[in-house]
């Protein structure tokens, strides 16, 4: 085809996305709504996501070392500990700071350790070992009780196979959900456009008795679906997007006690979801809105 005619499919596209001003204030309404209401569960979706994350990488394991041990010994652990599947890091707890942070535990009452630093320290060496993710935590106890010099190694494996399963399932439920809305979004969408496509079923039969092809007819709408589809989504970030900062913001100047809420519930920051939400939006919207108007359009063309 000509450029010529690429323009006017763009023109006639664009001018007919808006042109009717009643169908399609209506269809990008629906279109933003059905986003929206998407949007707020993949936000919560994402921040249970990231939640479930920052739990699994508090799966530790420590691991208790003789008294005896040496430091050649020491180093030869921490750097087999490091080879294994599923450590995410591995953090040397020498028996003076264990001491110093037991005092710090006590605090008021650190005097009762008095006396104890030095050779006079009974606490062991020792090495915390961050886990990737609650599966490996068994598998990396097994391990080290194997090493030499190691005196005991401690870790909860009910907590950990409770966790490794409420993370999958809150992962599950959580794709399951979105897939489900995704789906109602996508019908909402197609629904309006086939609407948008029936009210000018007229107009499409007229240009098919004068001789129109086929694809000259459909150009025109798939464009018109695209910048309908497109519109709808932007304007769906631009309402998403600063509700989100809005609660961002209100959760970050929250001063509950020792501040346990915002520690415990924290959410991801805007950068980190604004991509994601725009890219699924666009692809939601516009791909909908075009799918929408070439099965729309197609029994009309049969005359």
């Amino acid at each position: 085809m000509k450029i010529r005619t690429w323009h006017s499919f763009f023109k006639q596209g664009i001018k007919s996305a808006f042109g009717n001003k009643t169908m399609s204030v209506a269809s990008i309404v629906a279109i933003t709504a059905a986003l929206c209401v998407l949007g707020v569960v993949m936000l919560v979706v994402l921040n249970l996501n990231y939640l479930m994350d920052d739990l699994e990488s508090k799966s530790e394991v420590t691991v208790f070392l003789e008294k005896d041990v040496e430091l050649s010994d020491i180093k030869g652990i921490e750097a087999k500990i490091k080879n294994w599947d599923g450590v995410n890091e591995v953090e040397f707890v020498s028996k003076s700071s264990a001491l110093e942070s037991w005092k710090e535990d006590l605090d008021d009452k650190a005097y009762l350790l008095d006396g104890y630093e030095g050779a006079e320290n009974p606490l062991p060496h020792s090495f915390v070992i961050g886990i990737e993710k609650p599966e490996y935590t068994e598998d990396i106890a097994s391990k080290a009780e194997t090493l030499p010099q190691v005196m005991k190694v401690n870790y909860s494996k009910e907590v950990a196979e409770s966790l490794g399963k409420v993370v999958h399932t809150v992962r599950l439920i959580g794709f399951v959900i979105v897939l489900i809305l995704a789906v109602i979004a996508a019908i909402i969408i197609h629904n309006t456009v086939r609407l948008t496509v029936y009210s000018r079923r007229r107009e499409i039969k007229i240009m098919k008795y004068i001789g129109a092809t086929d694809w000259y007819i459909r150009w025109p709408f798939i464009i018109e679906g695209f910048t309908i589809g497109m519109t709808g989504s932007l304007i769906a970030i631009v309402i998403i997007m600063p509700l989100y900062k809005y609660v961002l913001n209100k959760l970050a100047g929250q001063h509950l006690e020792e501040g346990f809420f915002v520690n415990i519930f924290k959410l991801l920051p805007l950068g980190d979801v604004v991509n994601t939400i725009l890219l699924v939006f666009i692809l939601v919207g516009v791909s909908v809105g075009v799918i929408g108007s070439v099965m729309s359009i197609r029994k009309h063309l049969k005359v």
